[in-house]
């Protein structure tokens, strides 16, 4: 059956953040959170140092909502969906694109760069694929229920997606072979997946709270309840093993780890965050091989 709920009442937004690396003072790397915020009509993407969400920088403004944001750091990309809308630009915001639209309200997004294509679910029930940059876009299935929050297993060419009769789900990229998991609570919403733990963690968005599974759905635990805010959005840093998450009500960014302890606000954001992803950091070898290659460049053209 098909549990359709009226969520226009509430003050939403989009936002899924992530961590990059960027050169600052003192030539140490900084952190970097992108978040959107706003509401069904209008929506702004943000970025900020972590260590100061207080100050942030807005990178894209828009009059529609922008619900989540996923990067392809290897390509330079930022790509969002919300009210009808995938796009993407520059990770500053610049070279907006529209990749596809008309296909309702979304709240999941994922990409595989390496494969050269994007995933992405729709309150209208379906699950759509294209490549990168918008071609070839098809319908991998339709359910007759709403999809919310999306994460991809790339190894295992899998997809990982909650739902509106508060499933966790799992089927292949393709559509076939899809599965019940678990039972995602009162209203799941964002997702992702800890590869190393064989673990995924989701939020229930209207049980105010953060949960844990394995993979297959098995040893399902609560690691954090909420007393006034509404966890949406959720990532992993894997290299810490901490969790992030975005809350509607109380407007905060979160931080734990993945068995829950150690909860921090971060920030208090000014408009509704949605959800958030960090962005890899590179290994000491790569950075200093870019910095290399550029200095290279920069003196190639100075002699040129």
């Amino acid at each position: 059956m098909c549990h359709t709920r009226d969520r226009s009442r509430y003050v939403w937004t989009g936002t899924l953040s992530f961590l990059c690396v960027s050169l600052c003072a003192g030539n140490a790397f900084a952190q970097i959170l992108y978040w959107s915020e706003g509401g069904f009509g209008a929506g702004v993407i943000n970025r900020a140092d972590l260590r100061n969400l207080e100050a942030p920088e807005t990178v894209v403004t828009a009059n529609h909502a922008i619900t989540v944001l996923a990067l392809d750091d290897r390509h330079n990309k930022l790509y969002w969906t919300g009210a009808g809308l995938l796009q993407r630009s520059t990770l500053n915001g610049a070279e907006i694109e529209t990749l596809s639209s008309g296909f309702g309200f979304s709240e999941g997004l994922a990409l595989d760069p390496d494969a050269d294509t994007l995933y992405w679910s729709t309150w209208s029930g379906t699950l759509r694929r294209a490549a990168l940059d918008g071609t070839g876009e098809s319908i991998v299935f339709t359910d007759s229920q709403q999809l919310f929050g999306l994460a991809l297993d790339s190894a295992s060419s899998q997809l990982y997606w909650t739902a509106d009769d508060t499933g966790i789900y799992r089927g292949d990229i393709d559509g076939a072979n899809q599965e019940f998991l678990v039972d995602g609570g009162s209203e799941p919403l964002g997702i992702v997946l800890d590869f190393a733990h064989q673990r995924m963690y989701w939020t229930d968005w209207l049980g105010m709270s953060v949960w844990g599974a394995n993979l297959d759905g098995s040893q399902r635990e609560q690691i954090y309840t909420s007393e006034f805010g509404n966890p949406i959005g959720i990532t992993l840093d894997p290299s810490e093993g901490s969790l992030y998450w975005t809350e509607w009500g109380t407007n905060a960014i979160m931080r734990a780890a993945i068995d829950g302890s150690g909860v921090q606000q971060l920030g208090i954001t000014a408009g509704t965050p949605w959800g958030i992803v960090l962005a890899p950091i590179p290994a000491p070898g790569a950075v200093a091989l870019l910095i290399a290659g550029t200095v290279f460049s920069v003196s190639r053209r100075r002699a040129i």
